[in-house]
Parts: C-alpha cells; structure tokens; sequence
C-alpha cells in the first residue's frame, strides 16, 4: 500500500460511489412510496396540469435560494406549455414564512390564478414582504383580506401545511430549496439548464 498509494485512494472513491448509488435508490423508494402525496393534484400548482413533466419544489417564501430558482423556474414556464410545477410549502425560516403560506394556501382555494400572481410577486421581493406590501397585494388581487385573515388559521389550512411538513421530513430534507424531478431528489438549489435536462429525462 505504501509503494501504491493510489489504491487506497481508488479504494475511497469506490465506498464513496456506493454510498451514493445506495442513497440515490433509498430516494427512490422514498419516492415510489410517497408519490400520491408527492404528486397530488390537490397541490398548488403551475402551468399545464396534464403534463407528466414535473418539478416538485419544496420552497419558503423567505428563502433567498428559492426566490433565485424561481427566476429558473418561470423561465422554464415562460418558454413551453409543457412542464408542470407542483410547490410544497417548508416553511422553516420564520414565522413571517408560515403566515405566508397560509396565505398562498388560502387564495388558491379561493382562485388558482390568483395563487399564482401572489406567489410569483412574493417570490420577487428582496427580503421580507411587510403587512402593508401583503395588504397591497391582497387588494391589487381583488381579494377580501378580512376573509383571508378570518380562514389562514382554519383546521383545513393547518392541515395541509403539516402534510407539506411531514411529508418533507419523510423524504429527509433539511432546508429549501429541494426538488424532486422524476425519480430524483435534489437538496438544494439548481439553475435553470440542470432543471431542464432532468425535466426532459422524464
């Protein structure tokens, strides 16, 4: 060994390559095993619903890397009608975080467009979005604030967060971004041409 250091050295890279090959198939199972909750149609979603060209994105509104892919993400929407994103809300950087996905989960039971005019706008924002920017927002969307204030703490909206949560923690994130695309988990954020390649892998 001594006389052949590269040995040990190829000996390292080839524990360190199973250990990736065993983590890339335990993701996979995770996935296969969580997919109706991973896929599920009742999710907020993005652009052709009938596509079978998903990102799955684990995002908090207050996240300095989420808002980053967001821009790759809108470019990928903006150049075909043939790719679907389905957003999960993790929640995990502040309080501010949560209230703004009870209100993105809100709207979008109230208008699928308008989730989707909220969350691109709250996504541009540098920093925190404050009550008086939310409470613009709100009304530039034709929505009823008061309304909107009287459902975020409803059972149903409590709810579907934690499902987002839980089913976070189930397939072992840590933070945001994190996307699943195909059978794929990816912790962290990625650019618009690696989103696309594995998109077109499906």
């Amino acid at each position: 060994i001594l006389n052949n250091p590269k040995v040990i050295i190829q000996s390292l890279q080839n524990f360190e390559q199973e250990k990736e090959n065993e983590k890339k198939s335990d993701n996979k199972k995770k996935i296969k095993s969580l997919s109706s909750k991973i896929f599920d149609r009742n999710s907020l979603i993005e652009g052709n619903v009938n596509s079978n060209k998903t990102i799955v994105e684990f995002f908090d509104y207050n996240c300095s890397y989420c808002k980053r892919a967001h821009l790759d993400i809108k470019k990928i929407l903006n150049e075909s009608d043939d790719y679907k994103i389905i957003y999960k809300n993790f929640p995990i950087l502040s309080e501010n975080s949560i209230k703004l996905a009870k209100y993105a989960i809100a709207i979008s039971e109230i208008d699928n467009k308008k989730f989707v005019k909220f969350h691109n706008y709250v996504l541009k924002i540098k920093g925190q979005i404050n009550d008086a920017t939310l409470s613009s927002l709100i009304n530039e969307l034709e929505l009823d604030e008061s309304q909107i204030k009287e459902s975020i703490n409803n059972e149903n909206i409590n709810k579907k967060i934690k499902e987002d949560y839980d089913l976070a923690n189930n397939l072992g994130l840590r933070g945001t971004p994190a996307f699943i695309i195909g059978d794929e988990i990816i912790f962290g954020y990625i650019n618009y041409d690696e989103m696309l390649a594995k998109l077109n892998q499906q």
